[in-house]
């Protein structure tokens, strides 16, 4: 229901003040539209200029992501470009390591032949003597 002073409103007096008084209901939906029909009537062209503001941003949202996506598609082509080159550095690296590694090893086992060859030299005449010992059946170092 509405407030009592809204109800009491729409009969407010019609005519000039004196003996005979009557009241007309008032229309509030005449008032109302009389009253904002200025105000929408300003607010005609709003509609078009929004959808003109919505079409500019659409646009350069549209701008925006095709450069965001050359950019990240630039991005990633370099980035694949210095991935190669260094992975082949690295196994460039990783090879020279090995190498070195390889030589290091080969040298120390040319070493340590060596040095069972120059035993085998040292051992040799003794082996030798204690060996044609046994065959003619003398200890060695009896002869």
């Amino acid at each position: 229901m509405p407030p009592m002073r809204d109800f009491l409103q729409r009969f407010r007096p019609a005519g000039a003040p004196g003996a005979a008084r009557t009241a007309v209901p008032a229309d509030p939906r005449r008032e109302l539209a009389a009253e904002l029909e200025p105000v929408l009537t300003m607010l005609d062209g709003t509609a078009t200029e929004c959808a003109e503001i919505l079409a500019r941003a659409r646009d350069e949202v549209a701008r925006i992501l095709a450069q965001a996506s050359a950019e990240a598609a630039a991005i990633n082509a370099e980035a694949e470009a210095r991935a190669r080159m260094i992975r082949t550095e690295a196994a460039r690296v990783g090879l020279a390591a090995a190498r070195i590694d390889a030589d290091v090893t080969l040298a120390a086992a040319r070493q340590r032949a060596a040095r069972i060859a120059e035993l085998a030299r040292q051992r040799s005449g003794v082996l030798t003597a204690r060996a044609l010992g046994m065959i003619r059946g003398r200890p060695a170092g009896l002869s």
